[in-house]
């Protein structure tokens, strides 16, 4: 039995901050001189897991399956939206991941997705997590 992909992605944000003089464009770009902050050689960083749904299926379009390509084309909108939105913050969209499935090897070779997993926030010797947070 197939188990279908959930339908969610994780962004990864990290914690910046603002270093050296503003951008002299800045009052009409809105850029901000950021560098990602650091603490003990390691970025900070929080995962926050997005549930995603289809609009098309709630205005009586028939269901598509959230597969990984459709993870990824998401992720790719997420992330600069999720900045967008966050400006105040002085966090910054870094990754994304996409659901990964859990699999069953079978006698015969095959294999079967049991069950999926949402991804974990770091890399052990890059990025220091604080607590998991959903949007």
């Amino acid at each position: 039995m197939m188990v279908p992909m959930p339908a969610a992605v994780v962004l990864i944000v990290c914690k910046t901050a603002i270093v050296g003089p503003p951008d002299q464009n800045a009052a009409f770009t809105g850029a901000e001189n950021r560098e990602w902050a650091t603490e003990h050689a390691m970025m900070v960083c929080r995962r926050e897991e997005v549930q995603m749904y289809d609009t098309d299926e709630a205005n009586g379009a028939d269901p598509q399956p959230f597969d990984l390509q459709r993870c990824q084309r998401s992720a790719m909108m997420l992330g600069p939206q999720w900045d967008a939105e966050h400006r105040s913050s002085s966090y910054r969209f870094w990754r994304v991941a996409c659901p990964v499935p859990i699999v069953r090897k079978n006698q015969d070779g095959s294999e079967d997705i049991i069950a999926w997993k949402m991804p974990e926030c770091g890399h052990r010797e890059t990025v220091v997590c604080e607590v998991d947070t959903a949007i």
